[in-house]
């Protein structure tokens, strides 16, 4: 009798020491080096960085978030230039999560109206440059969105944008040709102070100005 009981509390002992070790091993949680998790437990949050932690099961609630650097394209934006020529424009948004509670309590529309954000700002840069502007300098377009977007992004958001890349700019075919016949009849010195024309200033009208006198030269 006193062995069976023996065996039945080394059993039990055993079974609690195999508990533990799973309840354990299940708990152990690794944060990888880029996220950061949001951790919800008894009411009470905390941002858990890169490294292992003890996840109470059924208690604790976790939400994974992405610090690194994420990008969300924007394509198929019809924008028109300051001289009237509509374009169509791809381009990359790169941010970055710097307030992961923030972040982790987004919605959907929150993400959307995002998106929306950036579309917005895109048209607004682009409508105060001209065509050959738009085209010759699309990095100076991509840093002024970057910059215009940091400072009316909401702060609830919990992001920054890092940077803003200008991926295609499409035309038609008639934007195109006047384009290149634009170029074609820019002379190569002005006819009234004889100095040398830069034929990248085209800007997409039928007029150029001369840098050095502002003699008005008709295409």
């Amino acid at each position: 009798m006193a062995t069976l009981l023996l065996l039945i509390l080394i059993g039990l002992l055993v079974l609690i020491i195999m508990s533990v070790v799973i309840f354990f091993g299940s708990a152990l949680k690794k944060v990888p080096e880029n996220e950061k998790w949001v951790v919800t437990r008894l009411g009470q949050t905390t941002v858990k960085d890169s490294g292992n932690f003890i996840q109470i099961p059924l208690i604790d609630q976790v939400i994974k978030v992405d610090v690194s650097e994420v990008p969300t394209k924007i394509q198929d934006q019809i924008c028109i230039t300051k001289d009237m020529a509509r374009v169509i424009i791809h381009m990359i948004v790169y941010s970055r999560v710097i307030e992961p509670i923030k972040y982790s309590y987004l919605t959907k529309q929150h993400r959307e109206d995002f998106v929306f954000l950036c579309s917005t700002t895109l048209k607004e840069i682009v409508s105060a440059r001209t065509l050959n502007e738009v085209f010759s300098a699309r990095d100076q377009v991509g840093s002024a969105v970057c910059e215009k977007l940091n400072s009316e992004i909401d702060p609830a958001l919990g992001m920054r944008i890092e940077k803003v890349k200008i991926i295609d700019i499409v035309v038609s075919k008639e934007v195109l040709a006047f384009m290149a016949a634009s170029i074609a009849n820019i002379p190569a010195k002005c006819p009234n102070c004889g100095a040398p024309i830069n034929r990248q200033g085209v800007n997409g009208t039928d007029q150029f100005k001369c840098a050095y006198c502002g003699y008005l030269i008709k295409l």
